[in-house]
């Protein structure tokens, strides 16, 4: 007799009845399972080839309008109209969209202070294409009257900055000002006023990179970077542990392109230098050199170290060059910034007197290898 199976207020099933029905339903079961694995890969190939398809014309469109986010920014009626008279102004002064720019104030542009050396130096150099960001109309004058192409331009020290001292507090303006050129097209090469110049500058860029800097390096190993080993004992066979170091790039001599990536680095130091109290030149590198991890993305900009014996630093110069036998008398660089010693305009008038002069003694009064 077949064993026989009632549900409440149902008909009476057999046991193989229903192992037929469940092993239907199971099979109806698998079928749209299949059915939905292809279907969600289907539209998963779909959705992947679609973001493939935009990526490649996205890529195109790079191909061909060049516009990616190191591609140079050329000046255009639309970038003019952003700020229509410093736009006007460096349709005058720069060549091939390009200047050389101080930025000072009254403190450095007095009659035969640090601006009227640098002025009269970039001059003597035969750069064409060099001015002076006035942040008042005294420094403006006085640039004017050197013969120098001057911009006023009105500014408020970032509250964060308030309280640092004269000479920090204003660096840290010049980032902001860097972006006024850079939205307009032009790519600057922004020198402080404690600098000789000796060569032309814009002769010895790459111009491969989005920024170009000098480095507080004073060999190849600080300028351009070396594997720095930590030795930790305790770890045994684990115990050396490498690093990669390089000094920094000094913010005040550096050459930065008009590009998307050069616009990102800056919004992100302006946004540091406005709402932190620190030193504008260590945020700068860190915005340059760290990369991006977790809650933070880099602006991933390119970046070169300019040449250390050409864009020289002061040590450089003051604690290993002028030791250096026959290659001080020959050599002549480019640019000396005098960033490493207080005695700034002294220093200065020693620089010019050695390579415009050519007093090869005119170092010789100031402290040995220092």
């Amino acid at each position: 007799m077949a064993l026989m199976r009632s549900t409440p207020g149902g008909p009476r099933r057999s046991i193989p009845w229903l192992i037929y029905h469940a092993g239907a339903m199971a099979a109806f079961m698998y079928i749209l399972l299949q059915a939905a694995q292809t279907l969600t890969k289907d539209m998963g190939a779909a959705v992947q080839e679609r973001q493939s398809a935009r990526s490649r014309s996205e890529l195109q469109v790079q191909a061909n309008t060049g516009q990616d986010r190191h591609s140079l920014w050329t000046p255009s009626p639309e970038r003019d109209a952003k700020d229509p008279e410093l736009a006007a102004f460096l349709r005058k002064v720069a060549i091939n969209n390009e200047v050389l720019m101080a930025v000072s104030n009254i403190n450095y542009a007095r009659k035969g202070g640090m601006l009227d050396m640098w002025i009269q130096n970039v001059l003597r150099a035969g750069v064409k294409n060099a001015m002076v960001l006035a942040l008042d109309d005294e420094t403006k004058k006085n640039a004017e009257e050197m013969g120098m192409a001057a911009f006023r331009m009105q500014l408020e020290i970032p509250k964060a900055q308030q309280g640092n001292g004269d000479n920090h507090a204003v660096s840290a303006m010049k980032f902001r000002i860097l972006s006024h050129f850079l939205e307009l097209g032009y790519s600057v090469f922004l020198s402080d006023v404690d600098i000789i110049t000796l060569q032309n500058p814009f002769g010895f860029l790459a111009r491969d990179s989005d920024v170009e800097s000098m480095s507080d390096g004073w060999d190849a190993a600080t300028a351009y970077g070396y594997n720095d080993v930590l030795d930790d004992e305790e770890m045994g066979w684990a115990r050396y542990a490498h690093s990669m170091r390089v000094f920094v790039f000094n913010s005040g001599l550096f050459y930065i392109r008009a590009t998307q990536a050069s616009m990102d680095l800056l919004n992100k130091v302006i946004h540091r230098v406005e709402t932190e109290n620190g030193w504008d030149q260590a945020l700068f590198n860190e915005c340059i050199f760290f990369p991006s991890h977790p809650g933070y993305k880099d602006p991933s900009v390119t970046r070169r170290v300019l040449d250390f014996e050409l864009f020289m630093n002061s040590k450089t110069l003051f604690k290993f060059l002028r030791y250096s036998g026959q290659k001080y008398i020959d050599h002549r660089p480019v640019m000396i910034h005098v960033n490493y010693h207080s005695n700034k305009f002294e220093r200065m008038g020693a620089v010019v007197k050695r390579y415009v002069d050519g007093d090869l003694k005119a170092l010789d009064d100031f402290p040995v290898r220092s």
